[in-house]
């Protein structure tokens, strides 16, 4: 993989996990959140219900002291339903709750003079006899919690407690004759002083405050995922600019370093083999010819055993952009070895490549000419013949080389054909 890839790669790892963590953190948060503001709603709804709860017991209280004792007063004949406290407490909540739908309030008792409340649910009347077998500990003004479809209901035990509670509910020849003509005889008496009798219940739906809940929620939720969004976003761009970008450059000069002749500034012989079989296999896939010319200085040890190494530097420096000018875009010029050279020609015929590699010679030898301390060159050309491989085509360039040495030197050969 190249450096531009890795980086790339390494941008879409650090993405992934960043996403990854975050994705981890927004599910944790909302676990923990979704479950907080559901717990902190239902908290809240369990307060509305106690506060109602208290008032009915105060309502209880109050009547029981202060509106029961002057309807003691009566004749006998005459019964009214508001000295009760039971009946106080539940006219008064209804009334308070007429503007709140679904939120009820109601008195269930086992044994009640008015069958309205008997309790209905079995649930209700389990709870009812646990609080009275001591299943369910009774402590003053105790309350428990049940959540039933979507509806909180919360209830407290109805404990006689006052023993003017007895003069209504304990013998039937006892109670008001106006009450017993109302309820008649066969029910609501018979309770004992300390008996739990039945429960107060407060209902309150629980789909307003998970509506709430929710839209708390989601009010959460949204924000977090811009934090993280832009969190997201601000990463990257501090990745790029901080990270990729001196990267990249240094990639780059890497690159440069690693494909590049330190000495003349072409291609070296690694990058120059990849760049080979890259035209090869274009030329495989359009069928367009190719020729690889490669070239050797000539006597080029005798100009540094004669004028030193840094004028055979020089050299070989003047030769690469000597060569390099006369050249097409499109063509590969490479130092492959100390002093010798090998060009890539795409696209082109071996007539035109022989015309290029004897101008290239010509050059050198002008150069020559005029620079003592200058060389010529000896060229071997060969033509791809549409399968070798690139060793084979190498192998025959640079034979056509040893061939034009042989020849006398600063000349060009033809490979023979494989």
């Amino acid at each position: 993989m190249d450096g531009l890839g890795a980086l790339m790669s390494f941008r879409v790892k650090f993405n992934l996990v960043l996403l990854l963590t975050f994705a981890l953190a927004l599910v944790t948060a909302t676990v923990y959140y979704k479950h907080e503001v559901q717990k902190a709603t239902l908290e809240e709804v369990k307060y509305e219900a106690t506060l109602a709860l208290r008032a009915a017991f105060a309502v209880r209280s109050f009547s029981s002291k202060h509106i029961s004792p002057n309807f003691d007063q009566l004749p006998p004949d005459e019964f009214r339903a508001g000295g009760i406290p039971s009946f106080a407490s539940t006219e008064t909540l209804r009334i308070l709750f007429e503007s709140y739908p679904g939120y009820h309030y109601k008195e269930a008792v086992l044994n009640p003079l008015n069958l309205a409340n008997v309790p209905q649910e079995a649930w209700l009347k389990e709870v009812i006899e646990k609080y009275r077998d001591g299943s369910i500990p009774y402590a003053d003004e105790n309350a428990e919690v049940h959540i039933r479809d979507q509806t909180l209901h919360l209830l407290r035990p109805i404990q006689i407690q006052e023993a003017s509670c007895m003069a209504c509910h304990g013998r039937v020849q006892d109670a008001p004759a106006a009450m017993v003509k109302i309820y008649g005889s066969s029910h609501g008496y018979g309770w004992k002083l300390n008996d739990i009798v039945g429960v107060q219940i407060v209902t309150i739906p629980l789909e307003r405050s998970n509506e709430r809940s929710a839209a708390a929620f989601r009010n959460f939720l949204w924000p977090l995922v811009g934090v993280f969004a832009l969190l997201f976003i601000t990463l990257n761009i501090l990745l790029q600019y901080w990270v990729l970008n001196p990267l990249s450059l240094q990639n780059v000069t890497l690159n440069r370093l690693a494909s590049t002749d330190a000495l003349t500034g072409l291609m070296n012989r690694r990058a120059f083999m990849d760049s080979f079989q890259m035209e090869l296999d274009a030329a495989r896939y359009h069928g367009t010819p190719l020729i690889l010319l490669v070239f050797d200085l000539d006597h080029f040890k005798a100009i540094n055993d004669t004028h030193g190494h840094a004028q055979g530097d020089m050299v070989l420096r003047t030769t690469a952009t000597t060569i390099s000018q006369a050249l097409r875009s499109v063509d590969h010029l490479a130092r492959i070895g100390g002093e010798e050279f090998a060009l890539l020609l795409p696209a082109t015929t071996l007539a035109a490549a022989k015309l290029l590699a004897d101008n290239l010679r010509r050059r050198m030898e002008q150069q020559a000419t005029e620079n003592p301390s200058a060389v010529t060159g000896s060229f071997g050309l060969a033509q791809w013949d549409g399968k070798e491989t690139r060793e084979h085509l190498l192998k025959r360039a640079d034979d056509a080389t040893y061939a034009a040495k042989a020849a006398g030197r600063n000349c060009v050969m033809v490979a023979t054909a494989s």
